[in-house]
C-alpha cells in the first residue's frame, strides 16, 4: 500500500512505482488524503491514469469537489472558494 498526502499529476506515485517494481514488490493500492482531481498527462485524471497504468485501486479521503462543497457552506470563506474554483477550472478534469 502506497500512502501519499495529495495527488496532483501522479508524478510522485509513478516515481514510487519505479522503486517498488525495482525491488520485485507488487502494489496493493494507493491511499491519498486529497485528490485535486487534476488531469494527468492526458485528458483523464491522474488517479484514472494510475489505476489504468498500474492496475491498482486509488482511494482518496477527500476530493477537490468535497472541499468546494465545504467552502460553499462557509460564507466567510468566499475568497478561498473563488480561488479553488479557478484552480479547478484551469487544471481539473
Amino acid at each position: 500500500m502506497l500512502v501519499d498526502d495529495v495527488i496532483t499529476a501522479g508524478t510522485a506515485i509513478r516515481e514510487s512505482m519505479e522503486i517498488i517494481q525495482a525491488h520485485g514488490a507488487t502494489l496493493a493500492g494507493v491511499l491519498i488524503s486529497l485528490d485535486r482531481q487534476e488531469r494527468g498527462r492526458g485528458e483523464i485524471s491522474a488517479i484514472q491514469e494510475v489505476e489504468r497504468d498500474y492496475g491498482c485501486k486509488v482511494i482518496s479521503i477527500i476530493t477537490l469537489k468535497d472541499l468546494i462543497a465545504y467552502l460553499e457552506e462557509k460564507p466567510d470563506m468566499a475568497e478561498h472558494l473563488a480561488a479553488v474554483r479557478a484552480y479547478r477550472e484551469e487544471f481539473g478534469v
